[in-house]
């Protein structure tokens, strides 16, 4: 299927990114003139609803939940909500300006090209990574941990740019998925891996966030890392 014929939606979660939300929406307008957006929005405080509300349209949609709910939540309400609404393709970035909506046709040709899970790559070769210091050593050493213990061939397990085949989604069970932290990205990989999804890697610029402050809080480090050495006993038990 060619990119041009696929219903697109491109989904990002938003908590106080006033600084963010409006260039970002314009810049994905502007890469994908004919993709639907979805934001889900975690009932923020800085201005970024009134922002949202303004930008409305018949193309973008705008779910606000009553309290900070978990972005592995965000993104799964974003599954259900692209194949109740029968999309071809889903991609899913971040919403402070991180991710480049330039990079989105590329990841949306991935899957018009038969894969069914395409990841924007920092580490891939040709991607690169704005993070300095202990950031990015932290960032590469968990993505090299990670691509050791699952043994999984991938360059990045951890990004939120991605696009998948929505009929491809239908395969996973995602009632059984509960983690609600940046580890659902891992958790997603590993998931697609066991439900036998094509994978392909995309080279792309990960830039510093635009404005505002980064939302990962400390102890998410750890939960990564219990959450990886369970991903690793789930695949060997599940592949058995």
């Amino acid at each position: 299927m060619m990119s041009s014929t696929m219903k697109k939606l491109i989904f990002f979660a938003t908590y106080n990114e006033a600084g963010n939300v409006a260039s970002l929406i314009q810049g994905i307008r502007k890469a994908e003139q004919n993709a639907d957006i979805l934001i889900v929005d975690d009932s923020s405080t800085d201005g970024t609803l009134e922002i949202l509300e303004g930008m409305k349209s018949e193309a973008l949609t705008l779910i606000v939940r009553p309290s900070k709910s978990g972005l592995g939540s965000a993104h799964l309400l974003a599954f259900k909500y692209a194949i109740d609404h029968s999309y071809d393709v889903l991609v899913t970035m971040d919403g402070d300006l991180s991710h480049d909506p330039a990079d989105i046709p590329r990841l949306i040709s991935g899957v018009g090209d038969g894969s069914d899970f395409v990841i924007g790559s920092r580490y891939a070769p040709g991607g690169a990574c704005d993070y300095t210091g202990y950031r990015k050593y932290l960032s590469l050493l968990g993505n090299f941990v990670a691509r050791q213990l699952l043994g999984i061939n991938l360059h990045e397990f951890t990004t939120s740019l991605r696009a998948f085949k929505v009929k491809s989604l239908e395969k996973i069970d995602f009632s059984t998925i509960d983690v609600s932290g940046y580890s659902f990205f891992l958790t997603m990989v590993v998931r697609a891996h066991l439900a036998k999804f094509k994978f392909a890697e995309i080279p792309i610029h990960f830039h510093e966030r635009n404005s505002g402050a980064s939302k990962i809080p400390p102890l998410e480090i750890i939960r990564a890392v219990k959450q990886l050495f369970y991903l690793l006993y789930v695949k060997r038990f599940k592949a058995a």
